[in-house]
């Protein structure tokens, strides 16, 4: 007679095909565990007692046995959520999280799918920020899917403690303000907040910033700390200047350096403007007369002031 020791997120059905190869190895367990039931739950540290040499797919049990592979699938309280709101965003955080929380402002309804056993929650959004908290009531083998649905908009939204690292977007959402701090994050989604007036990347690692190119109305973005490279800075810089018409001025807080020198670039032979650095991008920004009318672009980058009429201010 062997003994099975039970491990985290493991239902009967996983012990079955942990030991035989096959769910229905449910049986043998049955008889030699009178206390059993296909109703019942199992927990971490429950001993099992089954029949050895009792093997209905060897090859089902080599494999796992080869790869370290135990079967947890969980116990699933709520196979299916749904909601009469549409979806507007997804997150994914690592299956380790046992937790997370972030901050929100706006109006209108959100829903949250948590993505474990525990049923819908919703929220109505006010105009002062309300902190939300969810601690996860399943572990699992993979990435967690957290959905919101509804009809809101959202005023703030920090969303630096759900630790995620992807995030998708399937509609654009007004939001005025958004805070990734310290993630390394993909940002490709942020082009479908096209209403962003400010934007809090501050300690982030991401490969490109070019869907910010879509957010023309943003007033300040701050990427204090953040961990990109030169050639990523230059990138969206130069893109500012060529994708410049419709877009409001912005203040931009840099501690990675553009490469060049700040000033006017030379122009080719039909006069027009050769741009070979982010710091000759951050020049012209700063300089044409047309896009600071209405206001100034600014850069601080490593302390340093860049603005019309300027130059450098240290």
């Amino acid at each position: 007679m062997g003994k099975y020791t039970v491990t985290t997120g493991q239902n009967l059905f996983d012990v079955a095909l942990h030991i035989y190869g096959s769910i229905e190895g449910i049986i043998d367990l049955m008889m030699n565990n009178p206390e059993l039931s296909l109703a019942g739950t199992l927990k971490s540290g429950d001993e099992l007692l089954f029949s050895d040499d009792y093997i209905i797919d060897a090859n089902v049990v080599a494999y796992n046995k080869m790869n370290n592979i135990i079967p947890a699938n969980g116990e699933r309280h709520v196979y299916y959520k749904a909601s009469a709101y549409p979806l507007l965003i997804e997150l994914f955080v690592e299956y380790t999280e046992t937790s997370v929380s972030f901050s929100i402002s706006g109006n209108g309804n959100m829903e949250i799918d948590w993505g474990d056993n525990s049923g819908m929650e919703t929220y109505p959004l006010q105009y002062k920020s309300r902190d939300i908290y969810h601690a996860f009531d399943n572990t699992i083998p993979d990435k967690r899917k957290i959905r919101l649905y509804g009809d809101f908009s959202i005023y703030e939204i920090n969303l630096s403690g759900l630790k995620t690292k992807h995030i998708y977007v399937f509609r654009p959402v007004y939001c005025e303000k958004l805070v990734l701090n310290s993630l390394n994050i993909d940002i490709r989604f942020i082009s479908l907040f096209p209403d962003l007036l400010k934007l809090d990347l501050q300690g982030i690692r991401t490969e490109t910033l070019m869907p910010l190119i879509d957010c023309k109305n943003l007033m300040e973005i701050d990427l204090h700390g953040a961990k990109i490279k030169k050639g990523v800075v230059d990138e969206y810089l130069i893109a500012l200047v060529k994708k410049h018409y419709g877009r409001r001025n912005c203040t931009i807080i840099l501690t990675v350096e553009p490469t060049g020198e700040y000033k006017e670039p030379e122009r080719d032979e039909n006069s027009n403007y050769r741009i070979t650095s982010g710091m000759e991008a951050v020049w012209l920004l700063c300089n044409e007369p047309a896009w600071n009318e209405a206001g100034y672009w600014k850069f601080i980058i490593n302390g340093n002031i860049y603005t019309t009429d300027n130059g450098q201010d240290n």
